[in-house]
């Protein structure tokens, strides 16, 4: 039998190296070129000659330190960064999609799998929340679509003789993402192209974001990052736009309206995401009035299409799938997986669980930094952003009303309390969440971390509009340190997952014991197929881990009329 250790072991090491490797050669190379400018600041021609009569430095310190590097050689490092900051990001997809080897296949997936291979009408296979969810409806069917294109995807390799449990959307997701984030920090926050790779390669750099790529289980996360992400550059888009109209053009309305209706159908988070910003959207015009801001604002037009898209996604989930699910399956599916006892989020149990993750996820994302620091980082910069409001106001003085109505004070309190109350309400709802620690490794924060990623990126855009080179240098500075720092922690974090004697462990080891069997079986030609294993739809399917390759091969033969 295979060495099952080849499995385990951190097959992007290689990765991983090659990227520490040109990151440093690329610091180094940025220290040189950045070092005549820096000392010229620091050290103008004047203070020198002053120092150098004390004896301190040599007179013309610059030059002679530094002027006999060549121009010819000073240049290209420019060049070289730039093409590093594009690289970067691509390097950590690779080993996102490589983190797990061959990829780890969940349980439940092994039943959604052959589930999504039964040789059924696709509205049919697509509305059945009672195997595609064991009956936990959550209105998300159209995750249930990426869902199916996953297994079939996975079917169809392995028909092929290739058995990668690595989802076709985590892969595309990621791309996906990091597209959107380009786009949005490009067009929408005027950042430029390295700070923009940046930021995305710590998103990437995530463990979270690492974690969960090459695990397969389930769509909904990833694609509702997209969607996410997408719509809260369109929203800010739509926020800072102001003219004379009263409102935004129809087609910008209806962007907005289909971005927050695709969120709430993927997942149930995303609906959470689309009340949230609709709050923080209401704040932020409530605030305009206080401030006496005069400027002519769309906050009124967008107000009312979130809230058309909360009403639209209610009728989804109470009325039209319901409807499609009972002609279609012959059912109506319950509500008691939607029902919370919302009292609970006072428990001050739950409040700490909560608070707990909310620290670890913030770290995670900022690499893995002390929850501390990143809150006085976090707190500088907003001290930053309301000194900079004072001059919004009429008087141009820091007034108690202009402290409490800034844009950055009331975006960051209302993003941190939602996501704050998201983590209580997973808790609530799936206790597992807090109580497995490998949960909060993968899937279930994923859309945090694009939270954290949109809203790093708003505060570098709102921060640097004055002080630009400057700014710049220290921003970028700090994304690869942090970038660092996330890729620094994955060999005990890995391990983590692994040795968690809990729910990972077992996916982990089942998964590495089907590879084994599977390549054992191939070399002596002996993996078998029972065409008569499946049952109508799949309804009752054996768990029996020893046959379900057979059956996945056995069920897409029967779909492709083999």
């Amino acid at each position: 039998m295979r060495d099952m250790t080849v499995h385990a072991s951190y097959p992007s090491a290689a990765v991983s190296i090659a990227a520490g490797s040109w990151l440093g050669i690329v610091v180094l190379a940025r220290v040189i070129d950045a070092l005549p400018a820096t000392l010229s600041r620091i050290l103008p021609e004047a203070t020198t000659r002053e120092w150098s009569r004390a004896g301190l430095v040599p007179a013309h310190l610059y030059t002679r330190a530094i002027g006999w590097i060549p121009e010819s050689v000073r240049s290209p490092t420019r060049r070289l960064l730039t093409a590093a900051a594009y690289v970067l990001p691509v390097l950590l997809a690779i080993n996102a999609v490589g983190f797990w080897g061959r990829g780890v296949i969940d349980e439940e997936a092994m039943f959604f799998v052959l589930n999504y291979l039964a040789d059924r009408p696709l509205i049919a296979t697509i509305f059945d929340p009672l195997l595609n969810d064991w009956g936990a409806y959550q209105a998300r069917e159209l995750s249930y679509v990426f869902d199916l294109i996953d297994a079939r995807v996975f079917a169809w390799l392995l028909d092929r003789g290739v058995l990668l449990f690595i989802p076709l959307t985590g892969v595309v997701g990621l791309i996906a993402v990091g597209a959107v984030h380009v786009w949005g920090s490009r067009k929408v926050l005027r950042l430029d192209g390295v700070t923009a790779s940046l930021l995305c390669a710590l998103f990437l750099s995530c463990i979270v974001t690492q974690a969960s790529t090459a695990i397969f289980y389930r769509s909904s996360k990833i694609v509702l990052g997209i969607a996410l992400l997408a719509f809260l550059f369109h929203l800010t888009a739509l926020v800072r736009s102001t003219s004379e109209t009263r409102r935004p053009p129809w087609g910008q309305l209806a962007a907005l309206f289909l971005l927050g209706l695709v969120m709430s159908i993927v997942d149930r988070q995303g609906f959470f995401y689309l009340a949230c910003s609709t709050g923080i959207v209401t704040a932020l015009w409530l605030a305009t009035h206080l401030r006496g801001v005069a400027a002519r604002t769309h906050h009124v037009s967008i107000i009312a299409t979130s809230v058309v898209a909360l009403v639209a996604a209610t009728l989804y989930n109470r009325v039209i799938a319901p409807a499609v699910i009972r002609f279609e399956n012959g059912y109506t599916p319950g509500f008691e997986y939607q029902q919370l006892d919302f009292a609970g989020l006072l428990d001050w149990t739950l409040v700490n669980q909560a608070w707990t993750m909310f620290q670890a996820q913030t770290s995670f994302f900022f690499g893995n930094l002390p929850f501390a620091l990143v809150g006085a980082v976090a707190a500088m910069g907003l001290v930053a952003s309301i000194w900079r409001s004072r001059m919004n106001s009429r008087d141009g003085r820091m007034t108690a009303t202009t402290l409490l109505t800034g844009d950055g004070f009331l975006v960051t309190l209302g993003a941190s309390c939602a996501l704050f109350i998201l983590l209580g309400l997973m808790i609530l709802r799936h206790p597992p969440v807090y109580t497995i620690p490998d949960h909060a490794f993968w899937y279930y924060t994923l859309t945090m971390h694009v939270v954290f990623l949109f809203g790093l990126s708003l505060a570098i855009s709102a921060l640097g509009r004055s002080g630009r080179h400057r700014f710049t240098m220290v921003v970028r500075a700090l994304l690869v340190a942090m970038v660092v720092g996330n890729v620094a922690h994955y060999t005990e974090q890995r391990r983590t997952m692994i040795d968690s004697g809990r729910w990972f462990q077992t996916q982990f080891d089942r998964s590495r014991r089907l590879m084994v069997g599977y390549d054992a079986a191939a070399d002596r030609d002996t993996l078998a197929l029972d065409p008569t294993s499946r049952g109508p739809y799949l309804a009752e399917v054996d768990q029996d881990e020893e046959h379900f390759l057979e059956r996945v091969q056995s069920a897409y033969a029967t779909l492709v009329g083999r």
